[in-house]
C-alpha cells in the first residue's frame, strides 16, 4: 500500500485579497461548507501509484460510461422520435393541419416543458442524490413516451410532448455534473464526448429502424405507434437499471473499496472542486448571475440551438424535399449520424490533448455554418452537394459539447456550476423551441428562410466563442500579474485544502481558466 502524506485540518485563517471578484471567506464557512471529498480523504493528501490510478480510472470508466452512453443514446432517440414519426403517418393520424404550424408547435412544446422544469430540476440535482434523482426522471419519461402511442389528436400530442420535455430536462445537466465529479479536467472532454457521441449512433440506428418500420402496413398498430412503444418501454427499463447501478459519487460507489474511493476523490483535487456537496449556497447562485461567462455561455447556447431545433424537427422533411421519397429520406438520415459521431470523438479528443476548449469548439462550429451556406447556395438539382451540406450540420453537437466541458472545467463551486449549467440548458431549450418556427409551413418544401437561419446562427455562435476565449485569457493574465506582484503564487497547504472546500473560481486565485 502506498504511503499517505497527512495534512491535518489546522485552523484556517481568513482568505482576503484585493481582487474585486474574490469574496472574503471566513474559516467557519470554509469548514462547514466543505465538499464531502474532504471527509473522504480524511483531510489528507492521498499518495498513490500510477498503477493504482489506472486501476481506479478503469473501474470508474466501466461502471459509468456504458450506462451514460446508453441513456444518452436513448434520450436523443426519444427526443427526435417525432421527426421520424412525421414520415410514418403521425401527422395524419393525429389530424394535424398541414397548412398550419401545428406540427412545429408539437415539436416546440417539448421545450416549453423543458424550460419550465429546468430551474426546479437544477435545484433538485443539487439537493438530492444525483444518480437516484436522474434515474427516476428516466423511468417517468419512458412511461410518457409510451403514452405517445395512444395519441389521436393535436391536443393529445401537445400534452405528451410537453411532459416529455419536463422529465428529459434533467439528464444533460446531471451528466455534465457527474462527469465533473469523477474525472480530471484533462479527461472530461473525451468522456463527455463519448456519451454525447451516442447521439450520432442514435441517428444511424433510428434511420434504419424508422426505414424498416415505415414498410409495416396493414397492421392493427401504425408503424409510428410501434416506434414509440419500443422506445418508451426500453427507456423505463433503462431507468431502473440506472437506479440500481449508477453511484451518486465516490463516497457511495459500491464498486470501489475505501482506498479506491479516497484515490477517486484525490485524483480530482486539481479541478479545484470535489465530489459534490448537497448544500445549496445562495452566494454562489448570485455569483453565477454576475459572472460574464455565464451569459456568454447562455448566448452561445441560444444561438447555436435555434438551427439545431429546426433541423432536428424538419431534417427528414428537408431531405425529402430534394429526394422526393419519404422512405429514402428516412434512410438518408443515417450518414448525419456518422458526421455527428466523428465530430464529437475527434474534437473532444483534440480538446483534451491540447487542454483547450474554445479553439476546437470554434473549428467544430465552422462545419455546420458552411453546411448551411451550401444548402442555401447549391441548386436543388445537385442532390449530392445538398446532402453533404445537410450532413455537415451534424458536427455542431461537437462544439456544444465542448462548451459544456468548458462550463464543467471553468465554473467552480457546486452550486455555481449547477446554476450556470442550468441557465445554459435553459437557453438550449429556448433555442430549440424557437428553431422549428423558423421553418414556416408556407415555405415548404424548400424552407429557404430556415436554411438561412442555420448559417447565420452558427456564424454568430462562433463569434461568441471568440469572446469567451478573450475573457478567460485576460483573466488568467490578470491573476498571473497580481500574484507576481503580491508574492502569493506559492501553493500552500491552505490552498490545497481550499480545493475541497466547495469554493468558487472567483474565490480561488490560484485557479486558472481553461481556454
Amino acid at each position: 500500500m502506498a504511503d499517505i502524506k497527512k495534512t491535518p485540518l489546522d485552523p484556517i485563517t481568513d482568505v482576503t485579497n484585493s481582487d474585486p471578484e474574490v469574496v472574503s471567506v471566513s474559516k467557519e464557512i470554509l469548514v462547514s461548507g466543505a465538499d464531502p471529498a474532504l471527509a473522504l480523504t480524511h483531510g489528507e493528501h492521498i499518495v498513490y501509484t500510477p498503477e493504482e490510478e489506472r486501476s481506479v480510472l478503469s473501474k470508474i470508466d466501466w461502471r459509468l460510461l456504458p450506462l451514460m452512453c446508453w441513456v444518452y443514446a436513448l434520450q436523443f432517440a426519444d427526443k427526435i422520435s417525432l421527426n421520424y414519426a412525421s414520415l410514418m403517418g403521425i401527422r395524419e393520424d393525429a389530424h394535424l393541419d398541414p397548412n398550419s404550424q401545428q406540427y412545429s408547435w408539437a415539436s416546440s412544446i417539448f421545450y416549453a416543458g423543458f424550460i419550465l422544469w429546468e430551474f426546479p430540476t437544477t435545484y433538485l440535482v443539487r439537493r438530492l442524490p444525483i444518480a437516484k434523482y436522474t434515474s427516476a426522471n428516466i423511468i417517468i419519461w419512458g412511461i410518457i413516451l409510451t403514452c405517445h402511442a395512444g395519441v389521436s389528436s393535436y391536443a393529445g400530442l401537445l400534452t405528451v410532448r410537453f411532459f416529455l420535455g419536463v422529465f428529459e430536462a434533467t439528464v444533460t445537466p446531471a451528466f455534465v455534473i457527474i462527469t465533473s465529479i469523477w474525472y480530471r479536467q484533462a479527461e472530461q472532454g473525451r468522456r463527455m464526448g463519448y456519451w454525447l457521441a451516442c447521439n450520432g449512433i442514435t441517428l444511424i440506428l433510428m434511420a434504419v429502424i424508422a426505414y424498416g418500420l415505415s414498410a409495416v402496413t396493414n397492421t392493427q398498430l401504425a408503424s409510428w405507434k410501434i416506434l414509440f412503444l419500443i422506445l418508451g418501454l426500453t427507456t423505463s427499463c433503462t431507468g431502473v437499471a440506472c437506479y440500481l447501478l449508477l453511484p451518486d459519487n465516490a463516497a457511495n460507489a459500491k464498486f470501489l473499496n475505501d482506498r479506491e474511493k479516497a484515490i477517486a476523490a484525490e485524483r480530482i483535487r486539481d479541478n479545484f472542486q470535489g465530489i459534490g456537496s448537497q448544500t445549496w449556497k445562495w452566494y454562489q447562485f448570485r455569483e453565477a448571475l454576475r459572472d460574464v461567462r455565464t451569459w456568454l455561455y447562455v448566448l452561445y447556447s441560444l444561438l447555436m440551438n435555434i438551427p439545431n431545433g429546426g433541423i432536428t424537427t424538419f431534417g427528414s422533411l428537408v431531405v425529402n424535399s430534394f429526394v422526393h421519397d419519404s422512405r429514402l429520406a428516412l434512410l438518408l438520415g443515417a450518414p448525419s449520424g456518422v458526421f455527428d459521431l466523428g465530430g464529437k470523438l475527434f474534437f473532444t479528443w483534440l480538446s483534451d490533448k491540447l487542454l483547450d476548449r474554445s479553439l476546437p469548439s470554434f473549428l467544430a462550429i465552422m462545419f455546420p455554418m458552411v453546411g448551411g451556406i451550401i444548402m442555401i447556395c447549391i441548386p436543388s438539382s445537385a442532390k449530392a452537394g445538398l446532402l453533404i451540406g445537410y450532413y455537415m450540420i451534424s458536427v455542431s453537437g461537437a462544439s456544444w459539447g465542448l462548451v459544456m466541458t468548458m462550463i464543467s472545467n471553468n465554473t467552480v463551486g457546486y452550486t455555481k456550476k449547477a446554476t450556470v449549467n442550468g441557465l445554459q440548458i435553459l437557453a438550449y431549450g429556448a433555442g430549440n423551441w424557437i428553431g422549428p418556427q423558423t421553418f414556416r409551413s408556407n415555405e415548404a418544401p424548400n424552407y429557404e428562410h430556415g436554411k438561412a437561419m442555420v448559417a447565420i446562427m452558427y456564424g454568430l455562435s462562433a463569434c461568441v466563442l471568440i469572446v469567451i476565449r478573450i475573457v478567460n485569457w485576460r483573466e488568467n493574465k490578470r491573476r498571473d500579474k497580481m500574484q507576481a506582484e503580491t508574492g502569493t503564487a506559492e501553493v500552500t497547504e491552505e490552498v490545497e485544502r481550499a480545493k475541497f472546500m466547495d469554493l468558487t473560481d472567483f474565490e480561488q486565485l490560484h485557479y486558472r481558466y481553461v481556454l
